[in-house]
């Protein structure tokens, strides 16, 4: 009885345990962004910003980022890139912030809805959306000489995210090719 009694005392220390690093890491390194002029509303997991590559003939780079208010980042990559997959991170308050003063300092939210050439055979399609200070802008665009300002917005969102990103495998695996 006494061999039985000590399993019990150390599985649920055991189980104890598990339930702290548990709750640490689920609460540990999100970033609520509280209701503020940035992101009204509050919805923390509502979509800040979007960018999404398609398929070519070739071997463009495959994959969509979806970056959402808490500061969760869904990267999903499908072909032509290093992490095929879903995987996860997180973005401060303030790279969030970042993204949509890039896009009102560049003209983002003032350009057209599309830009497509119908000549275009072998192309991928970016989409692109960013949401900031009530606007919401999203673009698709097939087209081999878009804007200079789009392109400076679709390279910002990527670039936040290079080789030190540190990218967390997601549970869920399941991916729409």
């Amino acid at each position: 009885m006494n061999r039985a009694h000590s399993v019990l005392v150390r599985n649920t220390a055991y189980l104890f345990l598990c339930c702290v690093f548990f709750i640490y890491a689920c609460t540990g390194s999100k970033q609520t962004v509280k209701s503020d002029k940035d992101f009204p509303g509050d919805a923390a997991d509502s979509l800040v910003a979007y960018i999404e590559r398609s398929r070519c003939f070739g071997v463009c780079p495959v994959y969509s980022t979806k970056i959402y208010r808490s500061g969760y980042v869904l990267y999903e990559g499908k072909d032509h890139v290093q992490n095929i997959g879903r995987f996860y991170t997180w973005l401060s308050h303030q790279q969030l912030v970042n993204i949509g003063v890039k896009a009102e300092e560049t003209g983002y939210f003032e350009l057209m809805d599309e830009y497509r050439n119908p000549h275009l055979t072998d192309f991928p399609t970016i989409y692109s959306e960013v949401r900031f200070r009530g606007k919401r802008k999203k673009i698709t665009c097939y087209h081999s000489d878009p804007p200079d300002n789009l392109v400076e917005v679709q390279d910002y969102i990527d670039g936040l995210f290079n080789a030190e990103t540190k990218w967390i495998m997601h549970p869920v695996q399941k991916i729409e090719k």
